[in-house]
This record gives C-alpha cells, structure tokens and sequence, in this order.
C-alpha cells in the first residue's frame, strides 16, 4: 500500500490540481476542441502520416502517366501546394489560439507565485522580527547591533521595489547596439 501524503502536501496538491481544473472549465468549448485537436496533432506520428500522404500523391499522380492516364494533379502538383498551404495557416491558427489560452494560465501561475512569493517574504521579516526581539530578551545572550538582521525585519514593499527595478533595468533604447 503507498504511503500517505503529509497533511500539508496533500492539501497543496489539492489546490493546484483544484486551480487546474478551474483553468479547464474556464476554456470555451471551442477552446477545448482546439486544444485537443492540436494536442493529438502535435505527435511524432503526425510527421510519419502527412510524409506518407504525400509521397502517395506524388506517387499516384506520377504512376498514372505511364497508364495513359491524365493525372489528378500533375507536376508541379499546384493542388498539394494548395492543400498544405492551407493545413499551414490552419496549424499555424490553431497552435497560436493555444499558446494564447497558455499564456493566460502562465500569467495567472506568476501572479500567484509572485503573491506566495511575497506572502513568504513577509513571514521571513516577521521571524527575524521576532528572533531578535527573542534574542534582546534572553539574558543569556549578548546583546549587539546586527544591521543585516534589522534590516531584514522589514518587508519589502512591492511597489518600491517595481520603481526601482524600473529606474535601474535599461530600456531598449538604452541598450549598446554593435
């Protein structure tokens, strides 16, 4: 029998498999169709029967000559081009309305890594806080000036980090072009 998950993982795993199903159901059917379509599409396999497919036009629009035959789509085969030309702009459509959906589900994942992210950062200030109001306290420790510690007591303010991160990120402008 496998062993069981601690309380804490298992509930994590829960809500990033509840967080995944809500990205599911908020996909349009259409959206889903496409995803699919794309997902079965996009498989090695894919490569092996479009090649084979091809080479039995080719093969069956050149074999015809030789029986006298007038061929479906004679060289340069203008209906092949036509007919991958469009399956082309169909994939190149499709795959794009996928990775659009799959951004927007990347960027939610970011805004609530970046929201974790800042929640633990506070929670860190808040036990160095209280470390060294622990450390003033005992009196088996000495007391001493710690800037590095005092300084990490206090949270980071979003915003002012984005301004500086602003100020101090070149633009493309700025960047040296060779």
């Amino acid at each position: 029998m496998p062993e069981r998950l601690s309380g804490q993982v298992d509930d994590t795993i829960q809500s990033i498999a509840e967080l995944e199903r809500k990205a599911l159901e908020n996909a349009s059917l259409q959206q889903r169709a496409v995803e699919r379509f794309t997902l079965a599409v996009g498989r090695p396999r894919t490569v092996w029967i479009v090649l084979a497919l091809i080479a039995a036009w080719i093969a069956f629009n050149t074999l015809l000559v030789p029986r006298g035959r007038a061929p479906v789509d004679p060289p340069p085969f203008f209906w092949l081009d036509g007919v991958l030309a469009l399956a082309a702009l169909l994939m190149t459509i499709l795959t794009s309305t996928t990775e659009n959906r799959m951004a927007e589900v990347d960027e939610q994942r970011a805004r609530l890594n970046l929201q974790i992210s800042l929640l633990a950062e506070r929670k860190v200030a808040k036990v160095v806080q209280l470390l060294e109001e622990l450390r003033y306290d005992l009196p088996s420790v000495p007391n001493r000036e710690d800037r590095e510690a005092q300084e990490m007591t206090i949270a980071a303010d979003p915003h002012e980090v984005a301004q500086e991160l602003e100020k101090r990120t070149p633009t493309r402008g700025e960047i040296p072009q060779d």
